[in-house]
């Protein structure tokens, strides 16, 4: 699995389309902020044409991070309007793939911030095939608290960075994290 941080997260998802596209013998040479020669000519990024540069970077922006109350697995409805611009996406690209990863503060024992995690990347898919994503197209896994963001604070408030669901997409079978 490769791990890009967040700002190389684009770069490397244009970096994979463009290593798609066929050569150009003729004509200007394209800069990487011009990429729509480019994209025109990508193959097998879907049914309805190659995911554009505007979709990678909605993609990478909406699905940073997704963060939850304390103890529950409800999304809320930033949450859900976010994940519902990236449905449409995924819904245009189908082998554009997801997986959610849950996550948990560190109240509570291993074994419960285990299956409270696993909640919330279950809620993130449900509401993601709900809104017409194939379940092809997602995966879920927990790391309950294994995985914080910010070390154990003296309140539950705040560690709220620490109740989330993050994301890792795949672009023509390569990994990227498009949560850090």
């Amino acid at each position: 699995m490769i791990r890009f941080t967040r700002g190389l997260f684009f770069l490397a998802l244009i970096s994979l389309a463009v290593g798609c596209a066929p050569k150009q013998t003729t004509g200007p040479a394209t800069t990487s902020g011009d990429l729509s020669n480019q994209n025109a000519e990508l193959d097998g990024f879907g049914e309805h044409g190659p995911i554009t540069e505007a979709e990678l970077q909605t993609l990478r922006e909406n699905f940073a991070r997704v963060h939850f109350d304390f103890d529950k697995a409800e999304l809320a409805q930033p949450s859900r309007d976010v994940l519902s611009a990236n449905a449409d996406i995924l819904i245009r690209h189908p082998d554009v793939k997801v997986r959610v990863e849950g996550h948990a503060d560190h109240y509570g024992s291993d074994i419960y911030n285990l299956a409270l995690g696993q909640r919330r990347a279950d809620a993130v898919k449900r509401y993601l095939t709900d809104l017409g994503v194939g379940t092809s197209q997602l995966d879920s896994i927990s790391y309950g608290e294994e995985r914080p963001l910010v070390a154990e604070a003296a309140t539950k408030d705040k560690e709220v960075l620490n109740r989330r669901a993050e994301f890792l997409v795949i672009v023509g079978g390569e990994s990227v994290e498009s949560s850090y």
